[in-house]
């Protein structure tokens, strides 16, 4: 795998939430920040099959239309459309509430958990996956316990852990898994993310916030 494509995705929705703060306009607060402190937890040991709130026609029918989320060990699981779109970067929409933004697959933005990641750098993450692995720094924000935007930089290892066929709606997908790890001073966490021979991201495990742990997104 050499490259990460950008799927063409239709607009399922007229109204979308789209990410705010700091990052979503490329700068970055150099003030004093809040620390949050802790590590996230929470994720599943393996990835939960693909739930039945989608079906395999309606998937077909809108191709890369749709993400299915699945958070909190399965007890939240939600059919998301394509909605807002900004260069590479979607906002995917529940009918329940809560949305999520990926650039290329890579989760940027949440909004509607109990802590949001309020936007996200990962430029040099994309970078990584390109090429293969390597290493890359990546920038959140998100809410402190008195609603401050809190800033926190982590330091990312990604590599391949090899080929893997995964089941997504009934279909099997070949695909190069890989990993990605990262640390900062006071927080570590390590997504996953399933990539298929067209350079799309299929499926991913990847870290909210704190106190919101872990969301599955599977790309029918």
């Amino acid at each position: 795998m050499t490259t990460i494509c950008k799927t063409s995705l239709g607009l399922a929705c007229a109204l979308a939430l789209t990410a705010c703060g700091p990052l979503n306009e490329s700068n970055v607060s150099n003030g004093v920040l809040d620390v949050v402190k802790g590590r996230l937890s929470g994720a599943p040991a393996q990835p939960a099959p693909t739930a039945a709130v989608l079906t395999r026609a309606q998937a077909d029918a809108n191709p890369g239309g749709f993400l299915v989320l699945n958070a909190y060990n399965g007890t939240m699981v939600a059919a998301m459309a394509a909605g807002a779109r900004n260069g590479n970067r979607v906002t995917w929409l529940s009918a329940d509430g809560p949305s999520v933004t990926t650039q290329n697959g890579v989760m940027v933005a949440t909004r509607g958990f109990p802590r949001d990641l309020m936007a996200a750098d990962v430029d040099g993450v994309m970078r990584a996956l390109i090429a293969g692995g390597g290493t890359a720094t990546r920038v959140h924000e998100t809410l402190s316990d008195t609603d401050q935007i809190v800033t926190q930089s982590f330091t990312c290892t990604l590599a391949s852990q090899g080929r893997e066929t995964i089941g997504i709606l009934g279909r099997q997908i070949a695909t190069e898994r890989f990993g990605e790890a990262c640390q900062s001073d006071n927080l570590a966490f390590t997504n996953s993310y399933w990539i298929d021979d067209t350079g799309a991201m299929v499926r991913s495990l990847q870290a909210v916030a704190p106190d919101s742990g872990y969301i599955q997104l599977d790309r029918p």
